[in-house]
């Protein structure tokens, strides 16, 4: 924080404010002005031979993403999204607007474990490799908390566990391809530039054995914002655990997590926002197209620089700060948490992701 001059006591009263932290102040308004102020043109390049999957492909920022990737000529644009009837639409709408046939539709529920295992199993069988994905599935929270047939909070199962555990489940696809084809694929996980906001884990929550059932347990109450900023913070941390747990000799993947700002899509149409927030939304937001742009940069840019791609967070198409709470020692320690609660519960529910931990992943 930069310095501040206090004055001597008993004059110059009241005290002069605190300026704020410029990490804390500057992304607040790169998510909501930032890329309005900022249309990054698209990073481009030919992706001829390869496979790309985007999860949350039917609409919004999955779709435009899922879009530039086709016209660079990628083999394989797989859409997969929770609808069979929206994504076969989105599939077709896709194909007439690049006039390729790149696009394939695939299934996956992220509020439904056993069809994340399924979608997996179908990638194994389905994709020889692995060049890129993009973990663009998100959601806003509803008025009324959901619990999912899994025994989680909605947002916590869609927005941490979902990104999480497809990362886990098609990590060794994503290796082998690195291996056989000696490329660099990536995992880009979407995140928001409102981690920031979340702070630190209330006391309450860090206090618990399982932070993750914590935050299930909705016997205290439950705040919509507040909740959607905590699942961008905890996928945040999950992101930089499992950069930093990548055996050297796998040095050749590439994880980070991207905020595409405030873009105006479908995330908020089961949400009950405040009406200032819709303001904002309605006045501020980018198009879905300009938003991509940030999640096309973050999947294809950097090679020259590599290493600084690594457990990013990128935003405004560069690598930017996270908040000081994921720099402490206590967000250190919550991201070491979060990372064997994610494991755990991948193991639970797919025992290879054991195997993945163990013969891919270093143990912290």
């Amino acid at each position: 924080m930069p310095a501040v001059d206090i004055a001597p006591p008993n004059t110059n009263y009241p005290p002069k404010p605190t300026i704020p932290s410029i990490r804390h102040e500057v992304p607040a308004v790169v998510f909501l002005l930032g890329p309005a102020s900022y249309h990054a043109p698209v990073v481009r390049e030919d992706l001829s031979g390869k496979t790309v999957i985007v999860v949350g492909a039917n609409t919004g920022l999955g779709y435009e993403s899922a879009k530039h990737f086709a016209t660079m000529g990628a083999s394989r644009v797989i859409m997969a999204c929770r609808s069979k009837e929206r994504g076969a639409a989105a599939v077709e709408r896709l194909r007439e607007e690049t006039s390729t046939e790149s696009a394939k539709l695939s299934i996956v529920d992220l509020t439904d474990m056993a069809s994340m295992k399924s979608f997996a199993a179908e990638l194994e069988t389905r994709c020889e490799r692995i060049d890129l994905l993009v973990l663009n599935a998100g959601a806003l929270p509803k008025p009324k908390p959901e619990i999912t047939k899994d025994g989680w909070e909605t947002i916590i199962q869609v927005n941490v566990l979902g990104s999480s555990l497809l990362s886990l489940l098609l990590l060794p696809r994503l290796l082998e391809t690195a291996r056989k084809y000696h490329t660099m694929p990536r995992i880009v996980i979407v995140g928001s530039g409102v981690h920031y906001w979340a702070g630190a884990l209330d006391k309450k929550t860090s206090n618990s054995p399982e932070i993750l059932r914590a935050l299930s347990d909705l016997t205290d109450g439950f705040v919509p914002p507040r909740r959607y900023q905590e699942s961008k913070l905890l996928n945040l941390l999950f992101t930089r655990a499992l950069n930093e747990r990548l055996r050297p000799t796998h040095a050749t993947i590439i994880v980070n997590r991207v905020d595409p700002g405030l873009a105006a899509t479908e995330l908020r149409r089961n949400a009950n926002l405040p009406w200032t927030t819709r303001l904002l939304w309605d006045n501020m937001a980018v198009s879905a197209e300009v938003g991509s742009r940030e999640l096309v940069w973050a999947a294809l840019a950097g090679k020259e620089h590599a290493e600084s791609m690594r457990g990013a967070w990128v935003a405004r198409c560069t690598v930017r700060e996270p908040s000081d709470y994921v720099l402490s020692e206590e967000g250190r320690i919550a991201q070491d948490r979060i990372w064997h609660e994610i494991v755990a519960t991948g193991i639970n529910f797919e025992p290879k992701i054991k195997d993945t931990v163990e013969r891919h992943l270093l143990n912290l």
